[in-house]
């Protein structure tokens, strides 16, 4: 076990916003938007595009593109080699989450109720949905064409991609302030009240629930046959995904509200105690913990043994994954709480006025298991790429209503528990081949693998009949 301090000024390359402009200039970069330039050492500034407004949310990369949004209610398309602004939408509240984009077209939701889809190429609306209480801090998550969303008013929804039709709403009897995270044919989210839920994508049914101590504002990520989260009980915990049972908790310092990202057997998260953790992902022993010396709200990125995060403190960090020491920082100057993205070699995160993208110092795109699955933004080759946007046909069953029985963890009523079928790999974009099992539509081993709890216990008591 190792414990790092890097909150001194040791090897910190100082860039506040003014700094970064100057800096910008030094390289042949244009001072506002940003001309794009050569590869460069990690941490060396590509360009940085200025919104006015502090970026807290994560930036998502899609065909040649950023979007980001901030919290004057704006939603930005930026382009990735030079950073300059493609369109802009006001969308008239604060955007308090992440964008995400499939199939060309761009969601995202806000304080005001509203899940909204645009055209990724213009920025025209395609639909808008209301839900029954504020979207806050839950960024849409798309998976099977399917897009999910928690809600103020206590429920996780599904829509149809493509049109914005509901099909199904589930009450998790608190409000949820956290991103949903689908690996196979299951969301799974985390409330308010402490509560985590497992629920099949296709009816809403209810796989099984965890109760930790504490309100959830993290978002889970799955991977090793385990769900991930975080509590403001100061644990991360590490759930079985078939069953829902804790294999094992973590306590740090302080509250864990960061989304936690898993690679290659490590889980990697912050927590208000000013810490970046690495863990055993089977036993959740500390291999090493780097204390930035100020909040930890950013959400780590992992792409060829670098993790990537920032802290309240205005560092943002590259971090050895196998040992934790500093490879490089950057001071922006203000608060990085946004989570970052790499894509292509660039790293890309929100900064105290707008979006900052600078040379990851790797050559390859975030390979941790949140920006994989989507979870508060993600590269361009994200788990669910390539999948069509479902416009609610017979793909799900279609059976709304409360998604079965949410309170007794056998699935209820929830419609049809049988795996998607009719969606190939190039439909899901799961090719299976990123370490976190099979994408949707991959038929029985899912069940193996924690796509369908409820499957896997049919079967087998279909077995035990015969």
């Amino acid at each position: 076990m190792t414990t790092v301090d890097e909150s001194s000024d040791r090897g910190r390359v100082r860039l506040s916003r003014r700094g970064l402009l100057r800096t910008a200039a030094g390289l042949g970069v244009a001072s506002v938007a940003g001309v794009g330039v050569g590869r460069g050492a990690g941490g060396d500034l590509r360009w940085q595009f200025e919104t006015g407004e502090p970026v807290d949310n994560s930036p998502t990369v899609a065909d040649g593109t950023v979007y980001i949004t901030n919290i004057e209610g704006l939603l930005y398309a930026v382009t990735t080699d030079a950073g300059e602004q493609k369109w802009r939408r006001t969308l008239g509240f604060g955007l308090d989450s992440s964008p995400t984009v499939a199939d060309g077209t761009v969601f995202a939701s806000g304080s005001d109720r509203s899940v909204l889809a645009l055209d990724g190429e213009s920025g025209e609306r395609v639909w808008t949905f209301e839900t029954g209480g504020t979207v806050s801090r839950s960024s849409p998550t798309v998976a099977g064409g399917t897009v999910f969303v928690g809600s103020g008013d206590n429920s996780l929804y599904a829509l149809a991609g493509a049109t914005g039709d509901q099909q199904w709403a589930v009450d998790t009897g608190r409000p949820i302030t956290s991103s949903p995270t689908v690996a196979g044919d299951t969301v799974f989210v985390g409330n308010a009240g402490g509560s985590v839920f497992a629920l099949a994508t296709a009816s809403g049914g209810q796989l099984w629930r965890f109760d930790s101590d504490d309100r959830i504002r993290a978002s889970p990520t799955v991977a090793d046959g385990r769900v991930f989260i975080g509590s403001d009980d100061n644990h991360l915990y590490a759930l079985d995904v078939l069953s829902g049972t804790e294999e094992w908790r973590f306590e740090a310092g302080d509250s864990v509200g960061t989304t936690p990202t898993a690679a290659d057997g490590t889980v990697f998260v912050g927590s208000q105690d000013g810490r970046v953790y690495a863990l055993d992902a089977a036993t959740g022993e500390q291999v090493w913990a780097v204390d930035t010396g100020d909040a930890v709200r950013s959400s780590p990125t992992v792409v060829d043994g670098t993790v990537f995060v920032g802290s309240s403190g205005g560092g943002l960090y590259a971090l050895s994954a196998a040992t934790g020491d500093q490879q490089w920082v950057v001071d922006t100057g203000g608060a990085v709480d946004s989570s970052p993205t790499v894509d292509g070699g660039t790293l890309y995160v929100g900064t105290d006025g707008g979006v900052t993208a600078l040379a990851a110092g790797v050559e390859g795109s975030s390979k941790g298991s949140r920006a994989r699955l989507g979870t508060l933004g993600h590269p361009d080759d994200w788990r669910y790429a390539g999948q069509e946007l479902s416009d609610g046909g017979d793909d799900t069953d279609g059976a709304g209503g409360d998604g079965g029985d949410d309170t007794g963890g056998a699935g209820g009523d929830g419609g049809d528990d049988t795996p998607r079928s009719g969606a190939d790999e190039g439909e899901s974009g799961g090719s299976g081949d990123d370490g976190l099992g099979p994408g949707l539509g991959a038929g029985a081993t899912l069940a193996a693998l924690g796509g369908l709890a409820l499957l896997a216990r049919r079967r087998a008591d279909g077995d035990s009949e015969q």
